[in-house]
């Protein structure tokens, strides 16, 4: 916690600070609530671990944030005029605590789905009038499903936890949709536009009005920069369109909700409809597939190299995480 303090003496925080506390998930980074007399502040510390250049997210938030968009929650400046600063090693940065609202881990409701879907929608209208060339990729080949699948073939070559053997069925699978990279290559060689995409559109990077559902903010903007639609409504279809949970261990579970993705397809077209190109618009379904198929090959190279990336709570989580995104990414083929 001292490095928390430490960290907030860079933004001059008006008032006597009465608490700080561990607030949400943290699947990434971490996260405190930071409570004075007058106001509530959130201070998140950067997972250097995931974000190896802290540099790029502070660029791409300068570039963002200067617009002073009603999209985005306040973030604090240090007296440089910077918005992250670092305290023993690590990077962190202050944005306002929003009350009355929440962020929702799964769908539960077409309601929460319409507004996330015109939420980011509203993002996408936004960023029509950002410039790419601008924007750093915080994380290189994030969603580079060419290199991925290279990772996927250095890690079945090595099959450095000995687990090759128990997933073979799953790389098969995996093989069969190899189409989906070619695809992706012929619809950039056909002009899909490069613009600035969120590049993580999970429901909770949505705050809601907890009164209404209502759309507030887009949070955790450090994924943010360069890249192509499709990738931020395929990923708003690989994590609303099945009641399950990643790491659901009953694959007769999973399944398409139609009336799920015409409400996506309604709210995020209703709101962004006027800035998308042709090809755009008619390649938002296919981000489902490439986008469930890159989840799919991520957690199953994870799987062969130990668990290394992602956290687990079970030893065969990523093998039940891969062979869950490959199910569904039947079920969307099937559309």
């Amino acid at each position: 916690m001292k490095a928390a303090l430490k960290a907030l003496q860079a933004y001059n925080v008006k008032g006597v600070i009465s608490g700080i506390a561990p607030f949400g998930l943290g699947h990434i980074n971490d996260s405190y609530l930071v409570e004075t007399v007058d106001q509530k502040l959130l201070l998140q510390k950067l997972n250097r671990s995931v974000f190896k250049s802290p540099e790029k997210i502070e660029s791409n938030l300068q570039a963002l944030l200067q617009a002073a968009s009603a999209l985005f929650t306040k973030h604090y400046k240090t007296a440089e005029g910077l918005y992250h600063t670092e305290a023993d090693g690590s990077f962190w940065r202050l944005m306002d605590f929003i009350e009355d609202s929440y962020a929702p881990e799964t769908a539960n409701g077409l309601i929460e789905v319409e507004k996330v879907a015109e939420g980011f929608g509203r993002f996408t209208a936004f960023s029509n009038t950002l410039r790419p060339e601008n924007f750093k990729e915080a994380i290189p080949q994030f969603h580079s499903l060419s290199w991925r699948l290279e990772q996927l073939g250095e890690a079945i070559e090595k099959d450095i936890a000995g687990r090759l053997e128990s997933c073979q069925d799953l790389v098969k699978k995996a093989n069969s949709f190899r189409w989906i990279d070619a695809k992706m290559d012929d619809l950039i060689s056909k002009g899909l536009p490069l613009r600035v995409c969120h590049n993580d559109t999970k429901l909770n990077n949505c705050l809601l009005s907890q009164s209404d559902h209502s759309f507030r903010y887009i949070i955790d903007l450090d994924t943010l920069g360069p890249g192509y639609l499709l990738y931020d409504f395929g990923d708003l279809m690989r994590t609303t369109l099945s009641p399950t949970e990643e790491n659901e261990h009953d694959e007769n579970l999973i399944e398409i909700r139609k009336d799920y993705l015409d409400v996506l397809l309604i709210g995020f077209s209703k709101e962004s409809g006027s800035v998308l190109t042709d090809i755009e618009i008619q390649s938002l379904t296919f981000g489902g597939l490439y986008m469930t198929y890159i989840m799919a090959i991520r957690f199953l190279a994870d799987f062969l190299n130990g668990d290394t990336y992602y956290k687990t709570s079970f030893e065969e989580e990523n093998f039940i995480r891969a062979r869950n995104q490959l199910r569904l990414l039947e079920l969307m083929n099937e559309l």
